[in-house]
Order: C-alpha cells, then structure tokens, then sequence
C-alpha cells in the first residue's frame, strides 16, 4: 500500500494503520534526530515525540509527501528539543547503548565526517543531511525549512565546500 493509501485509509478510520507508518519510517527519523541532536537517547524520544504529534494531527495531513511531512515534524521536535535546553549535548556526553540500531547510529556519530558536519552552521548541516543522507528533494527541504529553494541549493554547496576544507585541514580522507 502506498503512503497516499495508508494516509487515506487511516483518515477515514484506520487508525490500526498508523503502526504502518512508524515501521516504514521510524529508522530514518530517528536517525535523523540522532545526526541533529548528537545524542542517540535523545533521538529515540524525538523520533517517539515524532510520531505522537503525527498521530495528534493526522487527520489535518494534506501534504503530498508523507516522508517529508515526517522529517518536517522531527525538525520541528529537535527545534523545541535544543529552545528547551538552550544548549547542544556534546557529542562525547551521549550515552552508551547497547541496541544494534543504536549502536550502530553512535559509530556513525562518532565518525570523522560527522564530527566535521558539526563544525558547519546549523542550517548548512541540517540541509546536507536532508539531501546526501535522508535523500531528499531540495524543493521538499525549502518546503520543510520554510527557506527558499536557491537557499537550500546555496547552504548546501557552501557547506561542502567548507567540509572539503576542513577535511583538508584534518588530514581526513572520505
């Protein structure tokens, strides 16, 4: 069933259908929280925080694209997540777990592009991830964002350009 179905059919009262949803795209939020916030046991209550406002709200679902509208809605939980703490969690703070997903999440987290991908803006981070990472189209992160799609374009290649400096600086090969 697609994501069009799915959402149409639970709108009309399937609500039994919207474990569907968390199982089809809870891994890509939550990696995406974890890539934002750096801290993996963080990111599972963001991408949980995720799905219940998805859920609160489904029936006022419109958009088009239903994986999209999800990481819009994770962005949204991480914003309120960092305004609430008013500080980012260092990486070398976060938790150990012993879950494989999680696991493996923390490897990449600690790996050397990711520590560099910190060194960028938050904007400039936020929209490589979107489109390298969580593979998504530059007019779905403008939709998302709110900022225009020259914008995302230019946050992007300006944010490569500063990562393949730092690579350089860091003697790190990718």
């Amino acid at each position: 069933m697609n994501d069009r179905t799915l959402i149409h059919e639970i709108q009309k009262g399937n609500k039994e259908l919207l474990g569907e949803v968390a199982r089809r795209y809870y891994g890509d939020i939550y990696r995406f929280c974890a890539y934002l916030t750096g801290n993996v046991q963080d990111a599972a209550d963001l991408a949980q925080e995720t799905f219940c406002r998805f859920i609160r709200y489904v029936d006022g679902y419109r958009f088009r694209n239903l994986r999209a509208y999800l990481y819009a809605v994770a962005r949204s939980a991480c914003m309120d997540y960092f305004r609430a703490r008013e500080i980012h969690v260092p990486l070398e703070d976060a938790p150990q777990a012993a879950e494989a997903e999680t696991g493996f999440v923390r490897a990449e987290l600690e790996s050397d592009l990711f520590v560099l991908l910190q060194k960028l803006s938050s904007t400039q981070r936020e929209a490589i991830l979107l489109y390298y990472y969580e593979e998504l189209k530059l007019t779905d992160i403008a939709r998302m964002t709110g900022a225009p799609l020259s914008t995302v374009k230019s946050r992007i290649r300006q944010g490569l350009g500063k990562l393949k400096k730092l690579c350089e600086q860091e003697g790190v090969t990718l």
